[in-house]
């Protein structure tokens, strides 16, 4: 008998698997996708979308705070009985686990790049604005920075190769979100063990020289935004030397090739070499989190390349029947990434698969309003929702 694990809001839980996992559809005890698809459309009462996410919202904000939570529990309870779709293929990311996690870290401010370390000739010390500073707010506008609605309670830090808490995951206010926005109570949690999972690792030390704090040459840090950000950001940004030679320093550990204050002559060529190093961490980075986000969600937020070929990441997942252990291996190494992502393109031409693909968007978009409806049909079973 084998010992697998489960995730629980404290921890890893043991239990026993009677079987190894197996590919999902099978895990799940489907015999194929139709008929997959065909169960997750019964009980035609749980989709119910009858009463507006504003009414719902109103009527939440009235109950007590006991009420909510007896509700949210009830909720977890509903989708774990039920054995709802994605309930499922979250149980197959926590049994994809090779050993236990409970290593759990909590949420940790941006680093400040040392003026004085990495500049000594032109030390301009650093000023943090607060994440919440009207500066920082626009800066995020202007970078065109979003963050996920609702917000997530667990993430996963390229950093330092942890997945993080952000919240409470089982806050009854945050279990209501998940819900409205067709999440499980877990989904966050999944989401972030998938990237975790396709983080291939070898390029640690250059995600965390980009993971300190953003600045301007006159030395405003912009609290919450990172190197990455900006960088990815598409727009024109600031490279001051601190923040530039510190990333140099950190990956190469080259103290002799640049030194502050750069001259103009000097500026493309560093320029150019910190942006190499952003390109092999941006293709690596971006792939595993649209794939993770893809992994339950046909319509997620992602960046501009994955955004209008959402279809291929729903190829890539049926290709491998959505099977993680599997699916890393299939990953590309940075420089492969061109003719790797056109290959994916090409399974367009596998008719088989192609059905395949969309009997899962439409198993996954089913589900999502699913358990919105189960919030619904336990809000109204509560006698929240009389009359509504």
């Amino acid at each position: 008998m084998r010992t697998s694990y489960f995730c629980t809001g404290t921890g890893l839980r043991r239990f026993h698997l009677l079987t190894p996992v197996l590919v999902i559809v099978a895990s799940l005890g489907f015999a194929s996708h139709e008929k997959a698809v065909a169960s997750f459309k019964m009980d035609a009462h749980f989709a119910s979308q009858d009463v507006s996410d504003s009414t719902l919202r109103r009527v939440w904000k009235t109950l007590p705070m006991e009420d909510r939570g007896e509700i949210a529990a009830w909720y977890r309870a509903e989708c774990d009985r039920r054995k709802t779709f994605s309930r499922q293929l979250e149980r197959h990311v926590f049994h994809s686990l090779k050993k236990p996690r409970g290593n759990w870290g909590a949420v940790l401010p941006l680093a400040v790049y040392d003026a004085a370390k990495h500049a000594p000739a032109q030390p301009i010390l650093r000023k943090l604005l607060g994440p919440d500073n009207p500066k920082v707010q626009a800066e995020r506008k202007r970078m065109g920075l979003r963050s996920l609605k609702p917000t997530p309670a667990w993430t996963y830090d390229w950093t330092r190769g942890l997945v993080q808490q952000a919240k409470d995951p089982f806050a009854p206010d945050h279990l209501f979100e998940l819900a409205l926005a067709g999440r499980s109570p877990e989904q966050d949690l999944a989401v972030a063990l998938i990237e975790q999972f396709l983080d291939l690792g070898a390029l640690r030390g250059v995600h965390k020289a980009f993971g300190p704090t953003y600045a301007s040459r006159t030395g405003t840090a912009y609290g919450g935004i990172s190197l990455y950000d900006a960088w990815g950001s598409g727009v024109k940004i600031e490279m001051p030397d601190v923040e530039c030679l510190a990333i140099l320093h950190e990956v190469d550990n080259d103290w002799k090739s640049f030194t502050a204050p750069v001259p103009g002559n000097r500026q493309a060529p560093l320029y150019k070499r910190i942006g190499e190093m952003f390109h092999q961490i941006r293709r690596e980075r971006s792939l595993a989190q649209a794939l993770a986000l893809s992994y339950f969600d046909v319509e997620p937020e992602l960046e501009e390349t994955y955004a209008s070929a959402k279809d291929r990441l729903q190829l890539f997942w049926s290709q491998h029947d959505s099977a993680l252990d599997v699916s890393k291996g299939a990953l590309p190494a940075s420089e492969d990434w061109d003719s790797w992502w056109e290959g994916l393109a090409k399974l367009q031409d596998d008719e088989g698969l192609m059905e395949r693909a969309a009997e899962r968007r439409m198993a996954v978009r089913t589900e999502g309003a699913q358990l919105r409806g189960i919030m619904v049909w336990v809000m109204r079973e509560w006698g929240a929702l009389e009359n509504k």
